[in-house]
């Protein structure tokens, strides 16, 4: 059947879809040409089906599968398998293709300024598309890429994208298409900013990531800063600083496509295991020289603008798409899936780019559990304040707690429920998470796994209860009050600042904790969030942040004399440790002021690995919160909305709550019959379930809170 543009309805009970096959270029003034054609995935060459019925593929998973059927067919043709399993060909023989009509690859790209087209043919007819898929079907065509057999999916050409229904139904099939596809291309863009060197350095640091020299890289480095080449450096930030790594709808499709993935710019390729092993070894064990050496190229090349490393993609990279597409890949194994946790999606799509702010959502189905896929069906008819909502619904109902509730505030711009994440918020820090790993020495932790590690258990083993209003703006859910805001320490301003006419000073505090030694041991315990790398509670040891030097001028002569390595070099990050302190010296803790709990000077035989724990936790600890005390007399953390103004910020009077189901406590506020989440609190001493004693001897009351 024919509907607009051309496109012919696709047959799902058939498992169609469409692909391209491109024309080569006579001249490089012609214009791209291209075949658009439907087919069946279903259609699989007698070969292939013999090969999946010949043995038990039910473990392996898609990706495993492909390359399994790469190597019998290599051991059909030459007698000999690959050497090892990393082996594998971009481009299938056309012996390997498992479909009658051949096989296909995936095209991962950054869609770019719609206003900015170029010119292609469609079947005869010259269509618009944006200049940067013009680019990449130029550079295909010039090189007779996916002329034959070997056909290529695009999302922009191969989804009637005015059909809503349509694709919405082939959004929902990402997963699949960059899952299965034989290669999936990850098109950067042509070569400019010399990004062959940055290529090759990440070929090179990934050479070294199994060396015996590993360790020795950074010295080197340190004494002839051009060993890995002269801008080199300076080359690679600005890969790193490409557009592609903020498009949102990247991720899953590296992820799916995960060891399928070649990365391509302009002439110069990689492959994607060994690109995440360049960056994984960049991340461990030469973050803090690369500085250094990025303001070497800089200077080397005259440029008046110093521009900083794109750490955001360089971070997106090592934690999440290099561990999740090894997930991906290995899910098969184990017959499990490790999904992600909502705080972990949410952070993962902050950042983020996208044209329409639902596929915030949308784009990121293909990471979520399959119980909450299937009710996310892609419908651009749908307010995003309603899809956003809903997906909290999901989560919650998947998760069978209020956890979910925790991302939920009343303070952004999508004006969604305060329950409800707003998927465009842009006061999350995910490295602001305890069940991250810490910043720091590779020893203090390894890489998170999927995130699913719940570390506290404020609301004990009790089980959620909630029920939804019919149009699914409020929450109904149990829970009991169990103190509330008193003091407030400075506000953060942005990200390195905090603002001192921001304290709440409020009547006489009395510590719950007992006397000024027991408020110290309360106090330590406050600043790294009572968990340390591994996930373990506090102890003692972790009292030595209380001798933290206040600043980097105290602090740097003496962990240089002691030989620590990595703290001594923490001058351009100890600003956070060092404004904090100055900032909330005189925040008031019952007789004492905050400054009186500190002695800077580091005691003799102390240990390096406890300070730089307790400096990287506290650096994690203090991100989006700001120190809070209880009427009560506990210590805590509230919420702190560091991109929002004054009015837009937790406020003494607000009622610190335990929800049954819950994990932490919350931050609300009463708003007539209803009530504001605030945000999620840390409070000292009840983060274990310690509350749910304060309620089971009836010294509390459950009641019902209706959330807005």
């Amino acid at each position: 059947m024919q509907v607009s543009n051309g496109y012919s309805r696709l047959d799902e009970s058939r498992d169609e879809i469409r692909l391209i096959t491109l024309s080569p270029l006579s001249n490089e003034f012609d214009l791209v040409d291209c075949k658009l054609e439907t087919v069946s995935l279903a259609d699989l060459t007698l070969d292939y089906r013999n090969f999946i019925l010949s043995f038990d593929n039910s473990g392996l998973g898609a990706r495993k599968t492909i390359r399994k059927w790469f190597q019998s067919r290599s051991l059909a043709q030459e007698s000999s398998t690959p050497e090892n399993d990393d082996e594998y060909c971009y481009t299938p023989s056309t012996t390997s293709y498992r479909f009658i009509w051949g096989d296909f690859a995936a095209l991962s790209y950054v869609w770019g300024d719609e206003n900015v087209s170029g010119t292609i043919v469609v079947n005869g007819q010259e269509r618009e598309v944006t200049s940067n898929l013009e680019e990449a079907l130029r550079a295909f065509c010039s090189r007779d890429e996916f002329t034959g057999g070997f056909k290529l999916w695009v999302d922009a050409i191969c989804i009637n994208q005015n059909d809503l229904v349509e694709r919405g139904r082939q959004v929902r099939r990402m997963r699949e298409i960059y899952g299965t596809a034989w290669t999936v291309v990850a098109w950067l863009g042509e070569e400019c900013n010399q990004s062959h060197k940055a290529i090759q350095l990440i070929q090179d640091l990934a050479g070294f990531s199994n060396d015996k020299s590993r360790n020795q890289l950074e010295k080197w480095l340190q004494e002839d800063p051009g060993f890995l080449g002269n801008g080199s450096w300076l080359a690679l930030q600005e890969f790193m600083d490409r557009m592609y790594w903020y498009r949102l709808w990247i991720l899953q499709e590296l992820i799916m496509g995960s060891s399928a993935v070649l990365i391509r710019c302009g002439s110069s390729s990689i492959e994607w295991k060994t690109f995440c092993a360049g960056i994984s070894l960049l991340e461990e064990d030469l973050w803090l020289v690369k500085d250094g050496l990025l303001r070497r190229d800089v200077d080397a090349q005259g440029l008046t603008k110093h521009p900083a490393w794109s750490t955001a993609s360089i971070h997106l990279v090592y934690q999440d798409l290099s561990v999740l597409s090894q997930l991906e890949e290995t899910a098969g194994d184990t017959g499990d899936h490790q999904y992600l946790s909502f705080g972990r999606i949410l952070d993962i799509a902050n950042w983020a780019e996208c044209m329409d702010p639902r596929d915030k959502v949308y784009g990121l189905v293909g990471l979520m559990k399959p119980d909450i896929a299937q009710h996310l069906v892609p419908d651009y008819t749908i307010h995003p304040l309603g899809v956003y909502a809903n997906a909290t619904k999901l989560f919650i109902r998947s998760s069978r707690s209020l956890d979910p509730i925790r991302e939920g505030n009343p303070w952004g711009p999508t004006k969604t429920p305060s329950w409800t994440a707003d998927w465009q918020w842009e006061g999350r820090a995910r490295m602001s998470r305890t069940e991250n790993q810490l910043w720091g020495p590779y020893r203090l932790s390894s890489k998170s796994n999927a995130s699913i590690n719940v570390p506290y258990h404020a609301s004990g083993a009790s089980k959620y209860e909630a029920t939804f209003s019919g149009d699914d703006l409020l929450l109904t859910c149990k829970g009991f009050i169990i103190d509330s805001v008193w003091g407030l320490s400075a506000r953060g301003q942005g990200y390195f600042a905090w603002s001192c006419a921001s304290i709440n000073r409020t009547g006489q505090w009395k510590s719950i904790y007992g006397d000024k030694n027991a408020t110290s041991e309360a106090l330590y315990r406050t600043l790294v969030a009572d968990r340390v790398s591994g996930g373990n509670k506090a102890d003692a040891r972790h009292s030595v942040i209380l001798h933290l030097p206040a600043t980097f001028s105290k602090a740097g002569p003496r962990f240089k004399k002691l030989g620590w390595s990595w703290l001594s070099a923490q001058e351009n990050y100890y600003f956070r440790w060092q404004k904090w302190r100055a900032a909330n010296r005189d925040f008031q803790l019952g007789d004492h002021k905050l400054g009186s709990f500190f002695n800077d000077r580091v005691p003799e035989g102390a240990s390096e690995f406890d300070f730089t724990e307790v400096y990287s936790c506290f650096d994690r600890t203090c991100q989006k919160r700001r120190l809070m005390t209880t009427k009560n007399g506990y210590l805590g953390w509230a919420p702190d909305n560091i991109y929002g103004g004054d009015e837009e910020q937790t406020r003494s009077g607000d009622l610190v709550v335990i929800m049954f189901g819950c994990s932490t406590p919350m931050v609300i506020r009463p708003m007539g019959k209803w009530f504001l989440v605030v945000g999620e609190a840390y409070v000292q001493g009840i983060m274990d379930g310690e509350a749910m004693e304060v309620f089971e001897t009836g010294k509390a009351t459950a009641q019902n809170f209706t959330f807005c």
